[in-house]
């Protein structure tokens, strides 16, 4: 069971309606993977500013108090 095809992704509306169109399209997973892992890397960025946000108005806050 090779997966090279000799052609690219098709010019196609969307995901294919058929119940095996996810092992003719490996391709599909790896970008929905990559999407999903430059996302999440994303939110984690997003996620450690604002605790970093909050730490350093504890620490500004400790040393008023």
């Amino acid at each position: 069971m090779s997966a090279t095809g000799s052609g690219g992704p098709g010019p196609g509306p969307g995901p294919a309606t058929g119940s095996g169109s996810g092992a003719s399209n490996p391709r599909k997973f790896s970008e929905k993977i990559a999407l999903h892992t430059q996302r999440q890397a994303e939110e984690t960025a997003a996620f450690q500013e604002v605790m970093m946000d909050i730490t350093s108005t504890r620490v500004s806050a400790r040393r008023r108090g």
